[in-house]
């Protein structure tokens, strides 16, 4: 268990981020004129702005002091939501000058859903621009130091914050030193909880970005500070899958199977080393799973009354921790749990010899009174989360109509052509040639190199355990035997035969399992909204379960190892053949093109 959770956290950490990166900025709300000397002339390729936040108009020119030759002009920010991004121009000159007229356009900075649920340290939007430091290069994509800048029509002394740090600078810049998908909203947000400021994106509870905030605050406003905290939750993550299997199976190669098959999963890889919360919300989600699991196996050997609540009770405050990370997610797993506990209490009941008022009052004698009451240390926690946000100025009422507009935004019509059905996620692929991966960050580079992050699936983990899944959802449930009963009830035939529901007639893990698989998976067929494959990560670990339960089962015997092996060498295999576009590491478009890109919905990537 250590020694994987060592190694995920190993390979996660191995280029997640630059630690060393520009954090002085220079800031202007007015029109701003000034140039830069190169030493020498140079011929310029691009030039690249490190900008924290804001907007700005910048024009370009050439030429040397008091005369300029006007080239080119573009806008800082390409999204209202941009955030420590790194816009370039191609300009392709000779020169020694650069001359930069900027001008700071409006900028919002208002959190999400102010237009509803106001915040008492709202500013009206004004033009505002952030930059942290202006980088240029040659055609050959190499730094071209800045040598000095000169303000015109002014003496601002700050302007030399925004060649400060050249050393700092990766060029051309990838993901490594930029954010990426939707950490421009939780990274962002992460960071402005170190700086004692409402967070912007608020279409999910604080959590994630609190833990996020820890790396921040210790290691600064860096792109490994805003992703380390994720590493270390999908290290724990492994561990957790240890414990899970082994309590599952009661054995060592249980655990094992799991934990293993987790670390070289593909999506878990990915999830894990960008600056959002969905790692956080497994990890609680799991650990709520865990304890419900020690509770539930339990009272199937030991009976209700022998049985601590405690478990259960854990399984309630971790559930409420995942709920307080991403809002609405760990609901589906948690029914199936419910469900679950459902079950063994009804089978209890429908043999009890009394009325059918009196069953269903004893229904809810073990424990689903416990359960209603325990709504309460839900709301306390989650709402609990919240109290940075009031410290921060916000009420709890206009916390409590926070959460009506958040369910408003989930609830809605949120359209997106990169977004992917349900059905297509265990499949990692769709028929129509539409991009089932997620596309997360690229970055063309010289040579035709390419850096590029997307988010699916380990081929093997994924399609082993999902036919594994449907395997022994077929054996759990019986149904082969109820397809036979059913027939023989149709057709009269005395060879008619009863399904045992007697408990040992049931298999535990593999009803766990599937039970849970089809809550997290399948409540997704009613979701109208757009919905992506990392949506299929809270499923990852029960998939992993799947393949284990088979991996335990036949380990004993000769072709059960053999078999076992090829698996977990596979896995092995296909991560470090797939690593380059999981992890944004440099790698030639022809190698993507000639070995990647299995299907036409696999171009998402290259």
């Amino acid at each position: 268990m250590v020694l994987l959770s060592i190694v995920f956290f190993g390979i996660a950490t191995w280029n997640v981020g630059e630690i060393n990166f520009p954090t002085t900025n220079w800031q202007s709300t007015t029109p701003q004129s000034f140039y830069i000397d190169l030493g020498s002339t140079q011929h310029v390729k691009s030039i690249y702005f490190w900008v924290a936040s804001g907007n700005a108009s910048a024009e370009i020119s050439t030429g040397s002091p008091g005369n300029w030759t006007y080239e080119k002009q573009f806008s800082l920010q390409s999204r209202a939501t941009d955030y420590m991004v790194q816009p370039s121009l191609d300009l392709d000159v000779t020169t020694q000058y650069l001359e930069f007229n900027l001008t700071a356009v409006e900028y919002d900075s208002r959190p999400n859903f102010y237009w509803s649920v106001p915040n008492p340290t709202d500013k009206l939007p004004s033009p505002s621009i952030e930059i942290s430091e202006i980088g240029i290069s040659n055609p050959n994509s190499a730094q071209i130091a800045i040598v000095e800048i000169t303000g015109e029509n002014n003496t601002d002394a700050t302007l030399t914050k925004l060649i400060d740090e050249q050393d700092l600078l990766q060029i051309p810049p990838t993901y490594m030193s930029k954010m990426y998908f939707d950490e421009v909203y939780f990274a962002r947000s992460a960071i402005e909880f170190v700086n004692h400021q409402i967070p912007l994106e608020r279409t999910h509870p604080d959590l994630g970005k609190l833990i996020q905030a820890i790396g921040v605050a210790v290691l600064g406003p860096t792109p490994f500070g805003w992703r380390i905290m994720g590493v270390i939750f999908g290290s724990l993550i492994v561990a957790l899958m240890y414990l899970l299997g082994k309590k599952l199976f009661g054995t060592w190669i249980g655990g094992f199977s799991a934990a293993f098959l987790m670390t070289f999963d593909f999506m878990h890889f990915t999830m894990a080393r960008i600056g959002t919360v969905d790692t956080y919300l497994i990890f609680f989600t799991l650990l709520s799973q865990l304890f419900f699991l020690i509770y539930f196996m339990k009272i199937i050997k030991d009976g209700w009354k022998k049985t601590s609540i405690l478990p259960l009770m854990l399984a309630v405050v971790f559930f409420a921790l995942g709920f307080s990370t991403k809002f609405g997610f760990p609901l589906f797993p948690a029914l199936g749990l419910l469900a679950l506990l459902a079950a063994v209490r009804l089978k209890e009941v429908w043999r009890q010899k009394s009325s059918l008022s009196d069953k269903y009052l004893a229904f809810f004698d073990h424990p689903f009174l416990l359960l209603i009451a325990s709504i309460g240390i839900v709301a306390l926690i989650y709402f609990a989360i919240y109290i940075p946000d009031m410290l921060l100025g916000d009420s709890f009422p206009t916390i409590v109509n926070l959460q009506f507009a958040m369910l408003g935004f989930h609830s809605g019509s949120v359209v997106d052509t990169s977004s992917a059905p349900w059905w297509s996620w265990p499949l990692m692929f769709r028929p129509d040639g539409m991009n089932v991966p997620r596309w997360f960050d690229i970055t063309y580079l010289p040579n035709n190199v390419v850096s590029t992050i997307s988010v699916f699936g380990n081929p093997v983990v994924w399609w082993v355990g999902f036919t594994a899944m449907i395997i022994l959802a077929f054996n759990a449930f019986h149904i082969e035997a109820v397809l036979t009963n059913l027939k023989n009830r149709l057709s009269n035939s005395s060879l008619n035969k009863q399904i045992s529901i007697r408990g040992e007639g049931w298999d535990v893990p593999a009803i766990f399992i599937a039970v849970v698989f089809i809550f997290s998976w399948l409540p997704y067929v009613f979701i109208g909204r757009a919905t992506y494959i990392y949506h299929f990560y809270i499923s990852v670990p029960l998939i992993c379960l799947s393949t284990t339960y088979f991996i335990n089962k036949y380990w004993n015997t000769r072709k059960g190892k053999v078999a076992a092996l090829i698996v977990f060498a596979a896995a092995v295999a296909m991560f470090l053949l797939f690593y380059p576009v999981i992890s944004g590491a440099p790698v030639s478009t022809s190698f993507i093109n000639d070995y990647l890109r299995w299907f036409p919905s696999w171009g998402a990537y290259a």
